[in-house]
Order: C-alpha cells, then structure tokens, then sequence
C-alpha cells in the first residue's frame, strides 16, 4: 500500500473514533434533551423552567455544581468551560429567587457538540470519497495532479509533441555555436576585458571540478539540504516524498544514504542509469501537461544534489563576469558634464539614483534568477500560483516563426554565413515595502576569495533593493509587472515614449537541443569528464508509466527533464549566453528574464530594435524558437496617450499583445487591464474541477487553491504603480466570478444548502465557514478582505504623483537657480579639489533642459522631488489597513491570528470582527468546538497537499 493509501486509513481511523464517541454523547444528549423539554414545556415559571434545563444539562455531561452539590453518574468531570458556567448561572439563579429585576435566559451550549459531530462527518466523507477516486484507478501520486484512465484530448497531443520533440535528436551547427560564442565573449579582440572574465570563468570551472573530486562529499548536513530541497523541487511522487521525510528523521539512515552516494560520487566516470526511469504526465492548475521522470530516491538524491552544487557555482561564476570591469555594459554611464553640473547644483550623489536602483534590481532579482544563491535556499510557489497560458494568433509573429523555421532547416554553411552580422559586441520580519538609500554600505570595494576567484562583494549597493525582495519565482514575476508600470509611467513623462518586447521560448526544456548544451557547456570550460556524465543524464531510457509494464524503453535524444537542477543548470548556461548578447548589442539594456520568460524595454525605440535582433540571431545559432502567443510588442507615446492612436512599430519588432496571466497591457494608455473574456473561461474550468470535488473538505481546498491564489495571482499583485483603478477591477472581478458559479446566490449560501442536504444541518453561522480548521472552521479564504485591507492605502491615481513631481522640480530649479544667483562665488569651488574653476566657466545659470537632463542619473538629499523616491514609492506595495478591534476583542482574537499560514493577523482581525459576534453568540466564544473532539492535526497534515485537477 503506498504511504498515501496508509495515512489516509489512520486518518480515518482516528476520525472514526472521535465521531463514535461524539455520536454515542449526541444519542445520550437527545434521548436526555427530549425529556427535559417535555418537562419544560408544562412548566410556565421561568425559573423553575431554567432550573429544569440546568439540571438536564448537568445530567446529561456528568457534572456537578459546587453551589447544590448535584452529583451525576460521570464521578470526573471532563467539561470544565461548562462546569465554570453551570456554576455561576447556578449563582445567578439563586440571585433571581430574590432580586425581581433580574430577567433570565435559557441556556443551552450542547449546539456545540453538534458542529463537532458534523466536522467528523465532513472529514469521514472527505477521505471515503478519496477512497472511492482510488478504486476508480485515479493515481494518487500527488494532490497537485492527477492521471485519468481516459485521457482528454490535450493530454494525448500533449504527450504526442512531447514525443516527437524528446526522442527524435536535434542536431545544431556546433562549428557555428562556437564562432558566435567566441565572436560574443570578445575573442575578435574588441573587448579584452571580456576576454579576461571568460578566462577566470574557465579557470573557476576548473577548480570546482577539482572540489567536486574530493572525497566523502555527502554526510548528513548535506543530506539535509539535498532533500529538503528535492522536496520543494515538486518532483516526487506522495509516497516518495513520505519516505524523504522519514530519512530526515532518522540520523541512521541519512550516514547509510552518505556511505552509498559517497561510492557513487567517487565514481562519478562510471555512472550510469541503473534502470529505465518511469514517466509521469500531470496536469497544472493552468491547464497544461508537463512531463516528469520518476527516478529512484538515491539516484533523484545524487542528482539533486550535483545540480544544486553546479548551480550555486555557475551563479557565482557569471556574477563574477557580470561585474567585472569592463566586460559587461552597465546601465550607467559616465556623465560627462558632471563637473559642471556640481559647478551650478553643488556636490552629486551617483547613488543611490533611478539607473543605480535599476542595475541593483537587475543584478540581484533577475540576473540568473533560475540558480539558487546557496545550497540550502527554497523558495517555491505555493498551490495554485501558476501564470495563465493564453495562445494569441498574429500575423507578424507567424512570419516570424516561418523565418525561424527556415533558418533552423537551412544547411549549416548558411547559417555560419549568418552570424557575424548579428554578433558583434559593441564594446523576513515583515517590513513596510520599499528602498533604502544606501548609507554605510554605499561605498563597498569589490573583494576576491581565494575560493574559485568568486566576488563576494559588490560594488553596487544591496541596500537599494525593496525591503521585501521577491523570493519565489511568481513574486519576481509579480514585481517585474510593477518594474514595467512604473518605467511606463516615468519615461513616457520623461522621454515621450517607450517601447517593450516580450517572449518566451517555445518549448523550451523539451525542446533544448543536447548538441547546443554540449557545444555552450564545453565552451565555458567544462571537461570532457563532466561533459561525459551531463550527456548520460540527459539521455535517459524513458519508459511511459500508464502503458503498463511491457511498454517500450525508449532514449531521450532532445531537451532535459522538467523540474531537476542539473536541468537548469543546462538552460541558465545557454540563456545566460543570451543575457550577454543583448547587453552588447544595445550597449547596456537590461533583458529582465525568468529562465525562458524574457522582457526588454527602453526609451529608445531603436535600442529594443537592436536587442530584438540579437534575440532572433541567438534563437537561429542555439536551434531554439520563440512562443508566438508568449511574444508581442507595445509602443507608447505621449502622442499616442493624447490622440489615442497607437504609435509606429518597427517592422522587425514582433506584432502581439503583451499580456501577463489576465492581465494585458493597453497599447495606448500603457495601463494593465484584466481580460474578462479569458477570466470567464477559467470560471467556466473551475465550476467543472469544482464537479468533480465529492466532498466539501476537498471542494473548499480547490475553491481556495483556484479561486484564491490562482485567480488573485493572476490578476496581478496590487502595487502603487497600478493605482486603485487595479484594485476595484480586482474586486469587481472575484464578484464576478461567484455571479458566474452560483447565479443567485454566493459561496456560502451554496456550502450551507450542500451541508443540509448532505448531513440535515441547518442555520449554520457564515463564520463557521471562514473560520480557520484549529478553531473547528472550515477555513474558506475569503479574497475580497486583502484586497479592501489595501484600497484605502493605496495610490489613486499614479499619474497624479509624476504630475507632483514635475511641478517640484520646477520650483527645485527656480530655487536652485536663484541660490546661485545670490552665491555664485561660492559654487566657483571644485568640490573634489577645492581649488577655483577655469575663470572661463559660465556667468549664467544652466537652463531647465539642462538641469533636468541627468535627473535619473543623481541623487539630491535636498531635493523634495527626487525622481528616486518617486521610482521607488511608485514600486512599492501598499499597506494594509484593518478593522479597528473594540477592547475585549483582542483577547478573542488570540485563538485566531497565526493559525493559518499564510493569512496575516489583519486578515483574522477582518474576519474576527465580521463574523465574531455571531459566533460568540452561537458558541460562547470564537472556537466553534473543543480542540480534543476533532482530528484537526491530521486533517491540517492531510489538506497541505497538493489539488487533485481533472483533465
């Protein structure tokens, strides 16, 4: 039995215990509640009545009061919050024999022993039914995905442009390959400082080779690391991933799996794949099907671990090359005016500036960012956090690939043909979101370690990076939309235009060519021993699981496997060649890329042009081709803005939309919107998985995974750049959704109508639903609460602060040239000298083009409109505001606030003072049931799976 099938069984072996006993109270109590309302229903004295009901409830718990010393047939009570209350009301009782004014109510706490019968319930009919989809052949390999006996029709094209890419080999033009890597990396002699960082690359290649030869690499710290991050690495079956976690427990285990891949490091020559590896298809929440190999756990050990050690290196490696002198263009350019300028405005600071936060951003978010930093660093998305594919048809674009087609078809002379033209070089405590200024670290020297060469200082400053840096590969997506809002807002202001191109590779992992890894990995350096064990894990003898046992092994001859870190680091490696190419060609720009995911923006119309142009010449050289519905291009002017008519495009820039999950991005406004039509479609997806869910514990789980987190993802992370406007098309959005699934009535009303039916519960309190599963809840995420936290916070209109800040600098420069005007003596003085100017400098104050000419380029800590404050504000994410708590309900809200990961205490507090008036008076307090009665450990462990998704 798998390690699913097991802890399902004592799940419900516990449950089944817990409601046995809950159901044999619940008899108990109503053969004893029947009695007693008979008894109350003849008597018309309201204190003889409460006195009746008091001794009923005392009966029927076993409990005896310390005021009448009633003893029942349970010697020890178990009931202490009601015995506590059955004594004082015994008091007030007592007080009401005499005092008329006292007016009394009947009391009656046994509802809930009701909630708790029917949380047993629901947990006893979630794992039935996930019983039941087992018998039905359903694989239980992961709650993210799930395999269907009869495949729907894209699974089985899925699996057919699968096959054909993976096991037919793709052989690319190597001798091409390495002219254009040399012509790149300055081997033409035009960049010797190029070619200085490629040599100490190669020899950093050499030496951690030479490390990765030393003997008894694994113990069990590394063993810790390797798994834990083989556990976040999505990779693994459900009961391989058990296993893993019982590895980690057991310090005997962990030095035995260290002995065995010890011998097997220490014949790294000789490795081979010991057996066919299995292959898995799965469904994401998006509604795509990926492939994934199901190795061994030593092999997927010794794997993980070798990918993340070359990863952590070649991230070093390139970032070395990134920032030494010379070799790479930096956004930053020398102002050759500086002088003067410091002649009128006093002393500059080129940091921190809008182009120094930009290079910080680049350097330290998106530069490499598939490679981990460290060994031990995780961070993966969580359920549900997938970007929407959308397919978009376009003329251009299908030229495009047409062209591309050819190219990749044509005899390699052609091509080598090609190449010159295009390679030229030409030379967590949670803070408040935003950017520091730099201060002591500001002035940091570059630092060499003996180790590899590596930089383990650089020269730009890490503290003007967001406070709350994105860590998941969704948040740096996330924060790129708010990076593309924001030079939208400021360069069409500031320069009257800017254009954008994004695209992604087709295909990419499948389709990645091993003539073109081998041909790039070679190139940096790597030996023939490791180029040796890099080509046996890649053609692995593959064997399709649901074809049975008899099916044919076949050799993988093309791509690399999804979700292993040898996998990335095949990619990173030839895409980081990409990284560089279009840095030379456009003499700095930056490519913000998310592996095969990649944006290119400027003020300059002609610098994406030249960018775009090295994309193409890359993607023809390494036999790569780009996703025509990923790929698009926008325009925007101020002309544009005005006459709202889209502005020119060059023709070799490709035609489409830029879009990102729902969102698109206006070519005329520049403005995000969200696409209805595509929302509605997902709608139309998730009333269909939601089907399929027979339970309501495992129908909440989907609501919450596809409703919450795919929906709110997807739609884009609020941030100032996007305004309110963003926020209500949010709300307006998820209000939508619910009117689409439900008709006439909404979430809750639908769970409570399946609650009757299903277990004949009735007037259930809406809390009960919100409220997290330690207090007894059922924990639905309600999306409109974070969304409504950050409304009030928000920027309304971000145009509205550029306008503020050009009339700052307005009146900054009449100010300034006005100081000057009074003390020009005083501005004769060469900051850095201390001696005069040339007489020669001009007698009159620069003018207003001028001034504001370098104003991206310096910081001015006088300067109250200082376009880096303004850069950052406008990238920031917007605090939330709560409810406000009256005084006693910050003791209620104890219970509640951290008892959901994930759900910060302003949303509890939300939810507290919504519906926690209801509860108190429904349950006497916010718990809706005692913490023993309910298998609620099990069921927190059970519901941290993944989504089981139809399809």
């Amino acid at each position: 039995m798998s390690a699913g099938g097991v802890f399902s069984e004592t799940l419900q072996s516990i449950t089944t215990t817990k409601l046995t006993e809950l159901s044999k109270r619940r008899n108990n109590f109503e053969t004893k509640k029947k009695a007693t309302q008979s008894v109350l229903s003849r008597e018309p004295d309201q204190r003889k009545k409460l006195r009746l009901l008091l001794d009923g409830v005392q009966d029927g718990f076993g409990i005896k009061s310390r005021i009448s010393k009633k003893r029942s047939y349970i010697n020890t009570p178990t009931h202490p919050r009601l015995e506590i209350l059955i004594n004082n009301v015994e008091r007030f009782l007592a007080q009401a024999e005499y005092d008329p004014s006292i007016s009394l109510k009947a009391l009656n706490n046994w509802e809930r022993s009701l909630y708790a019968t029917l949380y047993g319930e629901l947990v006893t009919e979630w794992l039935s039914k996930e019983q039941e989809s087992e018998a039905d052949n359903v694989s239980e390999t992961s709650e993210g995905f799930q395999q269907i006996k009869e495949e729907s029709e894209a699974r089985k094209q899925g699996r057919s442009q699968w096959e054909k890419l993976v096991f037919e080999p793709c052989e690319t033009d190597q001798v091409a390959i390495t002219a254009y890597l040399r012509s790149l990396f300055g081997n033409d002699g035009e960049n010797t400082q190029a070619i200085q960082a490629l040599s100490n690359l190669r020899k950093s290649v050499e030496e951690f080779e030479v490390s990765l030869s030393s003997p008894g690499q694994f113990n069990e710290a590394v063993l810790t690391w390797t798994i834990n991050g083989l556990l976040a690495s999505g990779l693994l079956s459900e009961e391989k991933r058990a296993a893993l976690k019982d590895f980690l427990a057991s310090p005997v285990i962990l030095n035995e799996v260290a002995d065995v891949l010890n011998m097997r490091m220490a014949a790294i020559d000789t490795w081979e794949w010991d057996m066919e590896v299995a292959v898995e298809q799965r469904r994401h929440i998006n509604g795509t099907h990926h492939m994934f190999i199901d190795e061994d756990l030593l092999q997927a050990l010794f794997l993980q671990y070798i990918g993340v050690k070359w990863s952590v290196f070649l991230k070093k490696a390139f970032r070395t090359f990134l920032v030494f002198p010379g070799a790479w263009s930096s956004l930053r350019k020398p102002v050759t005016d500086k002088a003067r300028r410091e002649y009128f405005l006093g002393s500059l600071d080129e940091k921190p500036s809008v182009q120094s936060t930009r290079q910080v951003i680049y350097n330290y978010i998106y530069f490499m960012s598939q490679l981990p930093n460290s060994e031990d660093e995780g961070y993966a998305n969580e359920d549900g956090e997938e970007e929407v594919q959308y397919v978009q048809q376009s003329r251009g674009m299908q030229a495009y690939q047409m062209q591309l087609m050819q190219l990749n078809q044509a005899p390699a002379q052609d091509r080598r043909m090609m190449v010159p033209q295009q390679q030229q070089p030409q030379g967590r405590t949670k803070q408040k979101a935003g950017m520091g200024r730099g201060g002591a670290m500001r002035h940091r020297k570059i630092q060499i370690v003996p180790e590899f060469g590596f930089q383990t200082d650089y020269a730009d400053d890490e503290s003007e990076l967001p406070e709350n840096s994105p860590k998941t590969q969704m948040e740096i997506k996330q924060f790129l939309l708010h990076l593309l809002s924001t030079e939208i807002l400021t360069n069409t202001r500031f320069h009257g235009e800017f254009t954008c191109t994004r695209s992604e590779f087709d295909s990419w992992s499948p389709s990645l060519p091993h003539s073109t890894i081998f041909c790039v990995l070679s190139f940096f350096g790597l030996s023939k021993r490791w180029l040796g064990f890099f080509l046996k894990f890649l053609e692995a003898p593959l064997k399709f699981v649901e074809d049975g046992p008899d099916s044919k092994v076949r050799t993988r001859k093309r791509g690399v496997p999804g979700a292993h870190a040898l996998s990335s680091v095949c990619g990173e490696v030839i895409l980081f060649c990409l990284d560089y190419a279009v840095n030379q060609k456009t003499d700095g720009a930056v490519l913000y890329r998310m592996h095969d995911d990649f944006w290119l923006w400027s003020p300059s119309h002609q610098t994406v042009v030249k960018g775009w142009e090295a994309i193409v010449t890359f993607s023809d050289i390494m036999g790569v081709t780009l996703d025509k519905g990923k790929t698009g291009t926008v325009r925007i002017t101020k002309d544009s803005i005005a006459s709202r008519i889209p502005a020119p495009i060059d023709p070799i820039l490709p035609e489409g939309e830029i879009r990102w999950g729902f969102l698109k991005l206006d070519p005329i406004t520049g403005e995000f919107t969200i696409d209805q039509p595509l929302v509605s479609r997902h709608v139309e997806e998730l009333s269909s998985q939601l089907r399929d869910k027979k339970s309501i514990f495992s129908w909440i789980q989907a609501w919450n995974t596809y409703a919450g987190r795919f929906f709110s993802s997807n739609f884009g992370k609020p941030a100032h750049c996007f305004g309110r406007d963003h926020v209500d098309a949010m709300l307006s959005s998820f209000k939508q959704i619910q009117q689409q699934i439900f008709s006439d009535t909404n979430v809750v009303e639908y769970l409570k109508t399946n609650l009757r039916e299903r277990f004949a519960i009735d007037d259930v309190p809406d809390g009960y639903f919100y409220f997290p599963a330690g207090l007894g809840g059922l924990e639905l995420h309600n999306p409109f609460v974070g969304l409504l936290q950050i409304r009030g916070s928000i920027t309304a209109d971000p145009g509205r602060k550029i306008d503020d800040f050009l009339v700052a600098e307005k009146e900054n420069y009449r100010r300034l040239k006005r100081n000057w005007i009074e003390n020009g003596s005083v501005r004769n003085i060469d900051p850095s000298t201390g001696r005069n100017y040339n007489r020669e400098m001009p007698t009159e104050f620069m003018s207003f083009e001028e001034f504001t000419k370098h104003r991206e380029d310096f910081y001015n800590d006088g300067d109250e409109g200082a376009l880096r404050d303004l850069y950052a504000s406008l990238l920031e994410q917007p605090d939330k505001e709560t409810v406000q708590l009256d005084e006693g309900d910050d003791i209620l809200l104890n219970g509640v606030t951290g008892s959901v990961e994930g759900m910060d205490d302003g949303y509890w507090k939300w939810i507290v003072k919504l519906y926690g008036e209801e509860m108190k008076e429904r349950f006497g307090g916010l718990s809706v049931v005692d913490k023993g009665l309910l298998p609620i450990g099990m069921v927190n462990l059970f519901r941290s799976g993944k989504v089981k998704w139809q399809g």
